[in-house]
């Protein structure tokens, strides 16, 4: 039994019979490039598909002869037993009701595997029944939690790994992963109604000015600006101002004197109604 790791999600199993079996191959999607380069050409038989998402679900990357399985129920291929269990994605509420296949593998030689795919941590009992003793499990993680979180997959009484130094590793919150604890707040310094005012400290950019100490007081006040000196009536000159002399290329006009508007007759609220006029009619002489 030969088994390869393409990255990601992507196993492939070689049995002695010279079966291959590849799961989960990745590809990129408009808006979302996560793999630097494309799934590569390899020899393939039987192709694995856990759940339609665009990095486990890339079945135009394997060779047109493959088969491909999406579904639960149990197959035989060659000299290896698959088995395909339903139950659905792990991550935020609105995954928790997306289908996901997990498959286990039985080789010629005993050894079993489960990949899981993306499924969730917390499957029911009879999914565990159905799923049975294993002796390889391939999980979901990474050290940017991308789904599962260490406490989802460690063993009951197993010490959690090291922390890691990954600068991005919780840039994808999950509900079930502790959160940080809130800042608490400080109390504000309040200052007492009469105390002195603070004294500020020297200046560090410039060490040889001098602190001025009256910077804090009181800004005086500057005295008043002297009005200019005004002449008195007695010395101002009280000469008659001379006559202009006639322009004698302006015409004179005299003043126009206002006219007093014409008064109207008053109109009658009713107007007289017209005398009706009686025609008198001879009839013709015969």
């Amino acid at each position: 039994m030969k088994l390869t790791y393409y990255g990601h999600c992507a196993f492939q199993w070689e049995t002695p019979a010279g079966l291959t079996v590849l799961a989960d191959p990745y590809r990129n999607q408009p808006g979302r490039y996560w793999f630097p380069r494309q799934f590569p050409q390899v020899p393939c038989d039987l192709g694995l598909i856990t759940h339609a998402h665009f990095d486990h679900d890339a079945a135009n990357r394997l060779p047109e002869s493959a088969s491909i399985i999406r579904m639960p129920g149990e197959f035989t291929a060659a000299d290896l037993q698959i088995r395909g269990i339903a139950d659905y994605h792990s991550g935020p509420p609105r995954l928790s009701d997306f289908p996901n296949v997990m498959f286990r593998l039985q080789t010629p030689n005993g050894a079993s595997f489960l990949h899981i795919g993306d499924n969730r941590a917390q499957w029911p009992p009879q999914v565990t029944r159905a799923v049975g003793p294993i002796d390889v499990l391939m999980i979901t993680v990474d050290d940017s939690i991308h789904l599962l979180t260490y406490d989802e997959i460690r063993r009951p009484n197993h010490p959690p790994p090291a922390p890691h130094s990954n600068p991005h590793a919780l840039r994808h919150p999950r509900p079930n992963r502790p959160r940080k604890r809130p800042p608490t707040p400080r109390p504000m310094a309040t200052t007492p109604p009469h105390s002195p005012p603070p004294k500020h400290p020297p200046n560090r950019n410039h060490p040889q000015q001098p602190t001025n100490p009256n910077r804090n007081l009181a800004t005086p006040t500057p005295p008043p600006i002297p009005s200019r000196p005004q002449i008195p009536p007695a010395l101002t000159p009280s000469l008659p101002m001379p006559p202009q002399p006639p322009n004698p290329t302006k015409r004179h006009r005299p003043p126009k004197t206002p006219q007093q508007p014409t008064p109207k007759p008053p109109t009658p609220c009713h107007p007289p109604k017209p005398t009706p006029t009686i025609a008198a009619f001879n009839p013709p002489s015969n």
